[in-house]
C-alpha cells in the first residue's frame, strides 16, 4: 500500500491524526445518553452503571502514562496497531457482555488501549513536522479534540433513540477498524535510540521528569487548561442549580465558550508566521489573565449573579487558551532528542491531573455563584504564567 508523504499530504495527514486523537474522547461521550438504557438492560442500579464512565476516565489516565514509553520503544505505528486491535477486542466483548461487571471491566480496557492515539497523534506530528507546521498541527488537533466531545453526545442520543445502546459501540468498532486501515498509510519516522532501547521504562520517566524546561512548559499548559476546566466541571452546578439556568440554555453557553478556543486555535499558524513563540506566549498569557480577571470582577460586582459578565470573561480566556496551550506543548518537547513519546503522554496526563485537582476545589468553596469560578480560574492563570521559563529564549 502506498504511503502518504508528510511534506506533500499535510491535509490528509491532519485528518488521519485527528481520527487517532478523537477515538478515545468520542468513546466517552457518545455513550453517555445510553446510560439509562444500559442500566435497564443489565437490571442494575444507576450508581453501578455510572462506573462505566468513571472506569473509562481511569483507563484514559493510565493510557497517557503507558503509551508514551511503548511508542518510543516499539515505534508509533506498531503501538497504535496493538492499541486499536485491543480496543476493538474490548468493544466486541462489550457487545457480547451478559452482566454489568464484565461490561465495566471491558470499558476500562477500551479506554486503556483506545486512547493511545490521543497522545501519539501529537507525537507523530512532532516526528513529521517542526516549527510553524508543528504548532499548526497541534492547534488543529486540539481544536478537534474540543469539538468532538460537544458533538458526540448529540450523535449518541440519536443513535440511542433510533437504534439502541449497542449501536453506539458498533460505531466505536467502526472507528477502530477505520483507524487500523488508515494507519497503514502513514510512514514510520521514529528511530529508536540506544537509550530508548533500555529495558528500564523508569529511565524514560526519570529523564523526562528531570527536564526542568519540559516541566515548566508542561505545568504552564496544565494550569491554563485547569483554569478552563473549572468552567466545564463547576459551571453546570453554578448556572443550573444556583442561577436557575435551564440545561438547554446552558448547552448554548457551553458552546459559546468553546467557540472562543476554536476560533483562536484556527489562527495559531498565522500568528506563528508573524510573531515568535515568545511573543505568542506573552500575548496569549495576557489574554488569559484578562479573561479570568473579567470573570472574577463581574462575579464580585454582581455578588456572583452575573452570567453575561462571567461568560464574556470565559470567552476571552478561551481565546487566549487556543494559542497558549499548543505553543506551550510544542515548546515543552522542542529541545528533546529522545523519549518524545513518553514526554507527549505525560503532557496529557499532567494536564488532566491538574484540571481534575484544581476544578475539584469548586466543591469545597461556598456557593458564591460565578465569583468562585472566576477566582479559581484567575489563580490558575497566574500560576500558569509563573511556571513559564524566560520566554525571551523561546523562538
Amino acid at each position: 500500500m502506498r504511503q502518504l508523504t508528510p511534506e506533500h499530504h499535510s491535509g490528509t495527514i491532519l485528518a488521519v491524526l485527528t481520527l487517532f486523537a478523537i477515538v478515545g474522547p468520542v468513546s466517552i461521550d457518545i455513550f453517555t445518553p445510553s446510560l439509562p438504557a444500559v442500566t435497564q438492560y443489565f437490571e442494575t442500579t444507576h450508581a453501578t452503571s455510572q462506573w462505566s464512565v468513571g472506569i473509562f476516565m481511569l483507563g484514559f489516565s493510565a493510557s497517557m502514562i503507558i503509551c508514551g514509553p511503548l511508542a518510543d520503544r516499539l515505534g508509533r505505528k506498531k503501538t497504535l496497531m496493538y492499541g486499536y486491535t485491543l480496543y476493538l477486542l474490548a468493544t466486541i466483548i462489550i457487545l457480547q457482555a451478559d452482566n454489568i461487571y464484565l461490561f465495566i471491566g471491558a470499558r476500562f480496557f477500551q479506554a486503556l488501549f483506545g486512547c493511545f492515539g490521543t497522545a501519539i497523534a501529537r507525537t507523530i506530528a512532532r516526528d513529521y513536522y517542526n516549527d510553524t507546521m508543528e504548532v499548526k498541527m497541534l492547534a488543529y488537533i486540539s481544536g478537534c479534540l474540543t469539538i468532538a466531545p460537544m458533538l458526540a453526545p448529540i450523535a449518541g442520543g440519536f443513535i440511542q433513540d433510533y437504534a439502541g445502546w449497542r449501536y453506539n459501540f458498533v460505531t466505536m468498532a467502526v472507528l477502530a477498524i477505520l483507524a487500523l486501515l488508515v494507519l497503514q498509510l502513514l510512514p514510520e519516522r521514529h528511530t529508536t535510540t540506544k537509550t530508548e532501547q533500555s529495558p528500564s521504562i523508569l529511565l524514560g520517566y526519570l529523564t523526562v521528569l528531570t527536564d526542568l524546561c519540559y516541566l515548566r512548559f508542561t505545568f504552564a499548559a496544565g494550569m491554563a487548561f485547569a483554569g478552563a476546566f473549572v468552567f466545564v466541571v463547576g459551571a453546570p452546578f453554578v448556572f443550573i442549580d444556583q442561577l436557575q439556568v435551564s440545561p438547554k440554555h446552558y448547552g448554548f453557553l457551553f458552546a459559546v465558550a468553546i467557540a472562543g478556543y476554536i476560533i483562536s486555535a484556527a489562527y495559531v499558524p498565522q500568528l506563528n508566521k508573524r510573531f515568535s513563540r515568545s511573543i505568542c506566549l506573552k500575548l496569549s498569557g495576557f489574554i488569559l489573565f484578562l479573561g479570568a480577571l473579567i470573570s472574577l470582577l463581574s462575579g464580585y460586582l454582581s455578588q456572583g449573579q452575573s452570567i453575561v459578565g462571567y461568560m464574556v470573561g470565559i470567552f476571552i480566556y478561551e481565546i487566549g487558551l487556543g494559542v497558549y496551550m499548543p505553543v506551550c506543548q510544542a515548546s515543552a518537547t522542542e529541545h528533546m532528542k529522545s523519549y518524545i513519546g513518553t514526554a507527549s503522554g505525560l503532557i496529557f496526563f499532567i494536564e488532566m491531573l491538574l484540571g481534575t485537582l484544581i476544578s475539584g476545589i469548586v466543591g469545597w468553596l461556598p456557593a458564591a455563584g460565578t465569583l468562585s469560578l472566576g477566582g479559581i480560574t484567575l489563580a490558575a492563570a497566574l500560576c500558569s504564567m509563573l511556571c513559564l521559563p524566560n520566554t525571551n529564549r523561546v523562538d
